[in-house]
């Protein structure tokens, strides 16, 4: 028997429900290594933001975009994905804040914007049945 496709509000929910554990991941792991000393600012946020994302790519692989399909070239693609992301979020808040918008607005747009294109990219590419590979190929 096949299980139904959840809906796309379901698929919204849980994903933000991931990123929000993803984000706890990261804040938790953030000032864990300040609170103990270990790392300064900067180096605490890159680990907390490396552990956020492993546990974003698992918890959105295992609950949200489950595949049937192989799934070689998802790390590769997660990665580049998050990589726009944060390029697109500076791009995006430089934008905004050059017009003069309040910062905390500007992050809250860019934030909803991002989370909707995010979801959507993962959704169709990063979690797709295809694999990058089937597209170089010639049949």
């Amino acid at each position: 028997m096949v299980k139904p496709l959840p809906s796309i509000v379901l698929l919204l929910v849980r994903y933000l429900g991931v990123g929000l554990l993803a984000t706890l991941v990261h804040y938790l792991i953030f000032l864990l290594l300040m609170a103990a000393g270990l790392f300064g600012p900067l180096l605490a946020s890159v680990c907390g933001g490396v552990a956020g994302g492993v546990v974003s790519f698992f918890g959105n692989r295992t609950l949200c975009f489950v595949t049937d399909g192989r799934r070689k070239f998802q790390p590769v693609r997660f990665a580049l994905v998050a990589s726009a992301m944060n390029i697109g979020n500076a791009a995006s808040m430089a934008l905004l804040l050059g017009l003069g918008m309040s910062p905390l607005f500007a992050q809250v747009l860019v934030t909803l914007i991002l989370v909707l294109l995010g979801f959507s990219i993962h959704r169709f590419w990063t979690f797709s049945n295809a694999d990058i590979t089937s597209f170089s190929r010639t049949s």
